[in-house]
């Protein structure tokens, strides 16, 4: 684990980097992606059924470390070039960058204000509000206590990941409304995939 985390530090000191302004926007794409990768490296080894233990509670710290990073960092950037031009970046930059604005659950109002950026997006390329805006408005909603309207978060007692539970839900009905709308599956299906992805084993199928 010690190793690990140096590994990671030596990364983000890497990224973190003052390039130039327009450096960093003809870059935006390739450190996107490098932040994208030590978020995904650190949360690949969260294990759900031994959330208590020394270990994994130091990966925690280390994930709130590597999450405030890319949080100011991606905040940098935003300001600098904009929210990422699919046109100019690609898709997968943009993705990134909603990744890492999903995680950035200690700046709610920087969250706030890229749901902002991708609702203008959106209306720039006269394009429907997708997945990303549903997943981070319901995580914004989340954090203040407010209804989800896509019944995209979800919690689970510690130890027991097989209990899975959506947060607060606005009305049921319109919520699968909205979630057919932009191409999500049903509630129920959606809950099915989370038990399944989240070391419960009681659902995954016998091998």
């Amino acid at each position: 684990m010690h190793r690990f985390s140096i590994t990671v530090g030596i990364a983000l000191v890497a990224v973190l980097a003052c390039p130039s302004v327009q450096a960093a926007c003809d870059g935006y794409a390739q450190e996107l992606a490098a932040r994208v990768g030590a978020d995904q490296a650190l949360r690949k080894r969260l294990d759900f059924d031994n959330a208590d233990s020394p270990a994994q509670k130091k990966l925690q710290e280390n994930i709130v470390i590597v999450d405030r990073a890319n949080t100011a960092r991606l905040k940098v950037l935003i300001a600098q070039c904009g929210w990422p031009d699919e046109d100019k970046v690609g898709d997968k930059a943009v993705h990134h960058a909603w990744l890492l604005t999903q995680h950035a659950d200690l700046d709610v109002a920087f969250q706030k204000h890229a749901l902002d950026l991708i609702e203008k997006e959106a209306a720039r390329r006269g394009e429907p509000l997708g997945s990303n805006f549903a997943y981070l408005y319901d995580r914004v909603a989340t954090s203040e206590q407010r209804p989800q309207r896509y019944g995209t978060q979800f919690m689970m007692p510690v130890g027991d990941p097989c209990n899975v539970e959506f947060f607060p839900l606005d009305d049921r009905e319109k919520v699968e409304a909205r979630r057919a709308a932009i191409g999500m599956p049903p509630l129920a299906d959606y809950l099915e995939q989370m038990r399944e992805t989240s070391s419960c084993t009681l659902a995954k199928p016998a091998t």
